[in-house]
């Protein structure tokens, strides 16, 4: 009997590294990180800078559970002025080889937010809202993702103590040119 728990043992072994091996040397797709603004309080700014620290994804774990904890990715762009990328425009902020798998959770995280109002061209603080968020994506051998964050930059300022706060409003998620995921829901 114990000859047989040994051949398992042996055996499941030799499956969990080559799983390991293949995943680590693997198959690569491609994965964009872009950012937009939702045209809400973003007309009130003339500026608005955001420096980003880094992008961090969590990866699915499935039966490796052991493996959880954040991807961190180097950001490609290390500022950008939010007020130049409303509506339809978008900026990429990540876009690099990964190696494929599937994900659970992004999460932007910015080092300072600038910004400078239109109408008395002076320095206004916007409260940074950015959490982790829930956004299930994969990236397949070969293939390209690209996750599209929509922020929104609201004025809270008529509830005291209340200014300015950066949120986000929903997502986009695209596999290879296809849009496969939105939130909110629409055209």
């Amino acid at each position: 009997m114990t000859r047989i728990y040994n051949r398992i043992l042996v055996l499941f072994l030799a499956l969990s590294f080559a799983g390991t091996a293949y995943a680590e040397g693997g198959d690569q797709g491609s994965l964009e990180v872009r950012i937009k603004d939702h045209r809400e309080a973003i007309a009130d700014f003339s500026k608005l800078t955001l420096t980003i620290a880094e992008i961090l994804i969590s990866p699915k774990p499935g039966l490796k559970f052991w493996r959880t904890g954040w991807k961190s990715l180097t950001p490609t762009a290390q500022s950008i002025d939010l007020t130049k990328y409303v509506g339809k425009n978008s900026v990429s902020i990540f876009q690099d080889k990964l190696a494929s798998g599937s994900f659970d959770a992004i999460n932007l995280k910015l080092k300072q937010i600038e910004g400078t109002l239109k109408a008395k061209q002076r320095n206004s603080p916007v409260k940074n809202l950015l959490a982790p968020v829930k956004l299930p994506f994969n990236v397949q051998a070969g293939g390209a993702t690209v996750i599209v964050l929509d922020l929104m930059v609201l004025d809270m300022s008529d509830h005291p103590p209340q200014g300015y706060e950066l949120g986000l409003d929903g997502y986009e998620v695209y596999s290879n040119g296809k849009l496969v995921d939105k939130i909110p829901p629409g055209p």
